[in-house]
């Protein structure tokens, strides 16, 4: 049975030229509906291919995240880029958070990607707990006193313009991110795309070193690098940043047309 998704986080697919953009949302709690703002806004200023998936356990409820592995979103990931590569010439992958640890690996395994840009992508994250848990989930004693959900609440003025996503997310999940933080680790010299590496300086999720070694290790020919000063980790949801987020990714890719 296919998935039930709440009203505003469904995958979005817009019909347009044989450039393609595929757009990776993250895994914090968020769904596709923080990115269909900068995906209704690529359509209409490019006249692109839009292709916007729901990651498995996404958009749908909670619970359904229990059982999700990191394959199955680099999955969907490569589904997206399949559906793409069959009409489009060249195709670009933007990708926040976990998004970007996709698309960095995405990038690194499918040489037909032409250019990608990462918003808040990880290389280490700033809650502690998340190292811990594989030697927490080794010792039922105590597994049992760390609870089975972390609370992920949006912003109280996020949720006022009508934010979806969950206000929790299962604690097993951060397993998950771990082992996409160390695929992307082993494979970033492998990306040599054209890339636009971007994070905001107060970004209370990830490490601010993330950005540079991301663009340190990958060995694109053109390359950039990007702090936006004072943004937090939603940095495509604060109104005070995501204008110039917004035209500078999209002028990233159309100097490379």
């Amino acid at each position: 049975m296919s998935a039930q998704y709440l009203d505003g986080a469904e995958p979005l697919f817009i019909e347009g030229s044989n450039t393609g953009y595929l757009l990776l949302h993250g895994a914090g709690g968020g769904t596709t509906w923080d990115l269909k703002e900068f995906a209704h806004l690529l359509h209409s200023e490019t006249g692109a291919t839009i292709l916007l998936p729901a990651l498995k356990g996404f958009g749908t409820r909670p619970e359904d995240l229990f059982d999700v592995s990191f394959t199955d979103w680099m999955t969907d990931a490569r589904e997206g880029f399949k559906q793409l590569h069959q009409n489009c010439v060249n195709i670009f992958v933007v990708g926040h958070s976990m998004g970007g640890i996709l698309t960095l690996l995405l990038a690194s395994e499918q040489k037909e990607v032409t250019a990608i840009t990462t918003w808040a992508a990880a290389i280490s994250v700033k809650n502690r707990l998340l190292s811990f848990l594989p030697i927490i989930n080794k010792d039922p004693l105590i597994k049992k006193v760390i609870p089975e959900k972390y609370t992920s609440p949006a912003p109280v003025e996020l949720k006022a313009k009508g934010w979806i996503g969950y206000d929790w997310i299962p604690t097993s999940l951060g397993l998950v991110i771990l082992e996409g933080l160390k695929q992307v680790k082993k494979s970033l010299h492998k990306v040599t795309c054209p890339a636009f590496i971007i994070q905001g300086t107060a970004d209370e999720a990830v490490s601010y070193k993330s950005a540079k070694i991301i663009y340190d290790s990958i060995k694109s020919s053109t390359k950039k690098l990007w702090y936006v000063e004072g943004a937090s980790h939603p940095i495509m949801n604060e109104d005070l940043y995501k204008g110039e987020l917004f035209s500078r990714t999209i002028h990233f890719f159309q100097g490379l047309e």
